[in-house]
């Protein structure tokens, strides 16, 4: 009677256990199943870094518009922009007027075939302009560590698309530049916004052709 009893008891506290086992299993399977998706899908400015530093060379071109207080209207220009890892990067500007402009590694070279200008200057004599050319060559090459150097850097958005926000810190481009977001999709950068201290702005739209 009394082993009756207790394995009749035993044997309800198995099924009570089975019981609940189901309801928990199929939670926890489905917060675990969550949990991993969100993972895989997770993007932070360490991920989009690393997808832009596997970039190793590319050319595109763009279409840029300039507002500026002292034209009546705001000035379209198009051109190419080319890069070769880790510290090649060059704008050139073929519409309204040719201009060229070469950063390889330390060093610029501006040139304007029709006023006959080639200049070669070394950034790190320049402190705001070498600031501005990492402000598109340091997210090529996924250099994280160079933009921290020189702006306040936020992050925010998706994979399929997000928004880097740069805000100068060094002095003497703080004096030039409010601040530079730029925008993109995966492993690309699809538009470059710059709005200046004195009120004048640039977009930058850059074409992914097949």
């Amino acid at each position: 009677m009394t082993f009756g009893t207790k394995a009749g008891r035993a044997c309800c506290l198995a099924r009570r256990i089975r019981h609940i086992s189901r309801w928990l299993v199929i939670p926890l399977s489905f917060i675990l199943a969550v949990t991993l998706a969100g993972a895989a899908e997770r993007w932070d400015i360490d991920a989009l870094m690393s997808a832009l530093s596997r970039i190793e060379s590319g050319e595109k071109r763009y279409t840029e518009i300039k507002t500026m207080a002292l034209l009546k209207e705001p000035m379209r220009l198009s051109g190419t922009l080319t890069y070769r890892a880790p510290s090649f990067l060059e704008k050139r500007v073929l519409s309204p007027f040719e201009e060229r402009y070469t950063v390889d590694g330390d060093s610029l070279t501006i040139e304007n075939p029709a006023k006959g200008v080639k200049q070669t200057l070394s950034l790190a004599s320049q402190p705001a302009i070498w600031a501005f050319v990492e402000s598109i060559r340091a997210p090529l090459a996924g250099d994280l560590a160079t933009l921290n150097r020189f702006y306040k850097v936020s992050f925010g958005g998706s994979k399929r698309n997000w928004l880097l926000a740069l805000v100068p810190t060094e002095p003497d481009m703080a004096k030039l530049v409010r601040f530079i977001r730029i925008r993109g999709s995966g492993d690309r950068i699809d538009r470059i916004e710059i709005e200046e201290t004195g009120g004048d702005t640039s977009v930058m739209t850059i074409e992914h052709r097949p």
